[in-house]
């Protein structure tokens, strides 16, 4: 299911603090914090659907009107302009007032427009797909490094220091250090899977019992395991995989 989100601004700071979701004509706000569950589910959306399900803050743009009121000098003042005005034979108030009224002409109707998406949104989005991809690539390298089940794997023995002594050594008449070792077995053996095995049903016509030979399903599994991890691997960028080889 497509979601569409709105972006919220706060109406004192004026910043994006939360984001709507409405689903089933409920409405959902969802704070701008990376710990909550909402929000991270919003950042995966993005990520997997892509910029357009986000909808930018509404944005009030004044009319002329309250525009102009916002700069109008105070009752007092435009008292006081018209008294020196009358004094000094001066237009000063005037001059003032239509200044404003040239400032924001009639035209400016105001309105709501839409405002952009901010870039950390989708940059949110970007990040939460690059740790996506970077934790399949290690769990498929993982998974290929398992042994193929059709074919075991060897036993392998090492020599590992199982004590050090001091021996003194008569021609250099110094103590030195002796490592004592052991071959011990450092991989156990495992056998291969049976590439078939047999498999009993009875039919439901004749109730006779028929044994139909098939290939193992723990080795068809580890197969198709291993293809859709090598899948994963091909997939994925070489920023990615730089990023851990490095």
């Amino acid at each position: 299911m497509v979601k569409m989100y709105k972006l919220k601004k706060h109406p004192d700071t004026g910043k994006i603090n939360c984001i709507s979701l409405i689903t089933d004509g409920v409405t959902l706000l969802i704070p701008v914090e990376p710990s909550n569950y909402h929000y991270k589910q919003f950042i995966q959306d993005v990520a997997e659907q892509g910029i357009d399900i986000v909808e930018g803050a509404d944005v009030v743009e004044p009319a002329y009107d309250e525009l102009r009121i916002g700069e109008y000098p105070s009752r007092e003042e435009q008292f006081d302009m018209m008294y020196w005005d009358k004094v000094n034979g001066t237009t000063v108030w005037e001059d003032t007032i239509q200044a404003i009224k040239d400032k924001y002409p009639k035209t400016i109707t105001g309105g709501t427009t839409i405002a952009s998406v901010p870039t950390w949104v989708q940059e949110a989005a970007d990040n939460w797909t690059y740790n996506k991809q970077l934790r399949e690539y290690v769990d498929a390298v993982k998974r290929l490094e398992q042994y193929i089940l059709s074919e075991g794997r060897p036993e392998i023995r090492e020599d590992v220091v199982v004590e050090t002594n001091k021996i003194f050594n008569e021609e250099t008449g110094e103590l030195e250090t002796v490592n004592i070792t052991e071959n011990v077995i450092t991989q156990i053996a495992i056998e291969p899977l049976e590439e078939t095995i047999e498999v009993t049903t009875i039919s439901t016509e004749s109730t006779e019992t028929i044994i139909k030979t098939v290939k193992n399903p723990l080795i068809v599994k580890d197969e198709e395991e291993r293809v859709a991890a090598q899948a994963i691997i091909d997939a994925t960028p070489k920023n990615i995989i730089d990023s851990i080889n490095t």
